[in-house]
């Protein structure tokens, strides 16, 4: 696998400039790969850090709440439906403001004001034999990638999905934002 952005180059600016497809704003950092989707394209994205009301946790700073809806203003004509699942504390403080009408639809891992917890903890923390002394995932992730692997995604909608991790994520309370009037789409 190769990484496009690690170390000091992870911030909200650059997460940014990458979602808005600006390549002159990453010139010279890692990859300077770019989001590069056309009106026609479906994009899904799924970001997984900490996380606190209205606000996403990098390495060094924050991104705001408003500062991610600006940007999806910005973002328009570059996709025909984004699908953008969120896994951090208080997640759904983060799409409270995003538009029913934008094409953009949003899961978060927590509603605004609970946190999202880790799953695979001690006892269960077991790698080649030996207790890591960590959670290895977070239960909204976790319940996202192992329905997925186990699921048929050409025939399970959006809304199931949600229905299944939903489901399975016990601790917090999983949530639809944004445009839900593709949820019968295939995953």
């Amino acid at each position: 696998m190769k990484i496009d952005y690690k170390g000091g180059d992870v911030t909200p600016e650059l997460f940014l400039s990458v979602l808005e497809g600006n390549k002159t704003a990453v010139n010279g950092k890692g990859t300077g790969r770019v989001l590069d989707s056309k009106p026609e394209d479906n994009v899904f994205m799924f970001f997984s850090d900490h996380g606190a009301p209205n606000l996403i946790a990098f390495p060094s700073k924050y991104l705001y709440a408003d500062q991610l809806l600006a940007t999806f203003n910005k973002m328009k004509g570059k996709f025909a439906k984004f699908v953008f699942y969120l896994e951090t504390c208080e997640s759904g403080s983060m799409f409270v403001n995003l538009p029913k009408d934008t094409k953009i639809y949003a899961l978060s891992a927590a509603n605004p004001t609970e946190s999202s917890w880790g799953t695979y903890c001690s006892p269960d923390d077991v790698i080649q034999g030996k207790h890591i002394g960590t959670c290895l995932g977070d239960l909204f992730s976790v319940s996202f990638v192992e329905n997925s692997e186990e699921s048929d995604l050409s025939g399970e909608t959006l809304q199931i999905q949600f229905e299944r991790i939903r489901a399975l994520t016990t601790m917090s309370h999983v949530m639809q934002w944004g445009d839900t009037s593709f949820v019968s789409d295939s995953v």
